[in-house]
């Protein structure tokens, strides 16, 4: 029998943090489905109408479905990651950079776009986390975890 591996502390609380990131979006998979089948009624309609712009009330049921399934789909694709983290699958440590990266630069792109905050939710602790979350996956001892996964 082989050698039992020791996973690294870093990447079970990674697997974690995807989890709870996976539980979120579904959460909001399921809000924003669920608008837009109220938005495919006449009374939906009326109600967000009143909330919302002509356009986008009008449009709201095919909007928030296809918000629905693309959040939906990252939920799952969350969840995938941290079962990878878990198995210690070399496939889930790229992917978990690609995120990171992906992350990094959207957060860049709001910056740009968006007026700065500097509150919790700030596009800058978005960047900082995520520069350490790819340097961690790129650590000798995560790279050795998972290489022999």
């Amino acid at each position: 029998m082989g050698a039992v591996r020791k996973r690294p502390l870093g990447v079970t609380v990674l697997a974690v943090v995807q989890v709870v990131s996976g539980l979120q979006m579904l959460g909001s998979a399921i809000w924003a489905l669920a608008v837009a089948s109220i938005a495919s009624t006449p009374d939906g309609q009326e109600t967000l109408a009143d909330t919302l712009p002509q356009w986008m009330a009008e449009n709201a049921a095919a909007i928030f479905g296809v918000l629905g399934i693309v959040i939906l789909v990252l939920a799952i694709w969350s969840f995938l990651l941290a079962r990878g983290y878990v198995r210690g699958v070399e496939k889930a440590r790229a992917r978990g950079r690609k995120v990171a990266f992906y992350a990094i630069l959207l957060a860049i792109l709001t910056i740009v776009f968006v007026p700065n905050r500097t509150d919790p939710g700030s596009p800058w602790w978005t960047i900082v986390f995520n520069i350490a979350i790819y340097i961690y996956l790129n650590s000798e001892k995560v790279r050795a975890y998972f290489k022999n996964g």
